[in-house]
């Protein structure tokens, strides 16, 4: 009998890099920013090209061990800072699968605007006999009179593969955090995903969820709470238990006066997820801090 497993992994900006720059020169780090952006700054209509790939290609008999390996979903966050007077942005994104140095799908979506970009490319892609798998990333960004960036963000695979091993169950324990003031989050509703599939879900109590008899493997959480920006993030599940710290961040209130003494400024943020360390049996869970 075979056991479906999945398997997911959000990519950091160590784990990529841009290359193949277009004829205005190299995308820039951004100051005040995370590092890895597309910027262009002119008076008059400027163009930044760049490609974004993994570091090290991913070897897919060790990441899913097993059989019928299938890459499911590949999702991006973008960021694009505004700061256009007279003219139009027009970013593309355009995504290449590079399986064992042979190009094995391509896709391009084409945006305009000024807010947050979830590109998604939903896929049913045969790994079964690749060893190594890279991606391409194309970005392209267009501006007119003022200044554009357009930020990388957070690269996501997803895949599923099968196994004649029977899962191990875990204990998962989510405690949601406010990410300006530390506090606990009460009555904040949050859903364990496989997929498009929710496999437990609850609310707060007291700012904790515990959910129990949950199958080793890759999963999505979702966080949804009154006054906070909506949060996703992936997470592993080991057996016999871990224990995620989850920093939602505040909507700002209405706008403070001009007339006041001080002036605010903004940044929207991701939020953030920690990994507590916990040693249960002879396991110990490593920290890690994803932003």
């Amino acid at each position: 009998m075979s056991y479906r497993r999945t398997w997911s992994h959000t990519f950091e900006t160590y784990e990529l890099r841009i290359y193949d720059c277009g004829l205005q020169g190299c995308p820039e780090d951004c100051v005040a920013h995370e590092p890895y952006c597309i910027k262009a700054a002119s008076p008059f209509a400027t163009r930044k090209v760049g490609h974004i790939s993994l570091i090290d290609p991913l070897t897919i008999p060790i990441i899913m061990p097993g059989i019928k390996q299938k890459l499911l979903e590949v999702s991006i966050e973008s960021l694009l800072d505004n700061g256009v007077s007279w003219g139009y942005i027009i970013f593309d994104n355009s995504l290449r699968l590079i399986a064992d140095s042979a190009e094995i799908f391509k896709r391009s979506i084409v945006h305009s605007g000024s807010d947050w970009k979830l590109n998604k490319w939903a896929l049913d892609e045969d790994l079964s006999t690749v060893q190594l798998l890279d991606i391409d990333m194309h970005m392209d960004l267009d501006a007119g009179v003022g200044y554009a960036t357009l930020h990388n963000a957070k690269l996501k695979l997803s895949g599923e593969y099968y196994t004649d091993d029977p899962p191990e169950t875990a204990t998962v324990r989510l405690t949601v955090l406010n990410s300006k003031t530390g506090a606990l989050v009460k009555n904040a509703y949050i859903a364990l995903m496989s997929g498009a599939r929710i496999v437990a879900d609850g609310y707060t109590d007291g700012g904790e969820i515990i959910f129990e008899n949950i199958d080793e493997g890759s999963y999505t959480v979702k966080v949804l709470a009154s006054g906070y920006y909506a949060f996703e993030q992936s997470i592993e599940v080991e057996p016999p238990m871990v224990w995620y710290e989850i920093k939602i961040v505040p909507i700002p209130t209405a706008p403070i006066p001009w007339w006041t003494w001080y002036a605010v400024g903004g940044v929207m943020a991701l939020g953030a997820i920690t990994v507590i360390p916990k040693v249960i049996g002879k396991k110990e869970k490593p920290i890690i801090v994803v932003r």
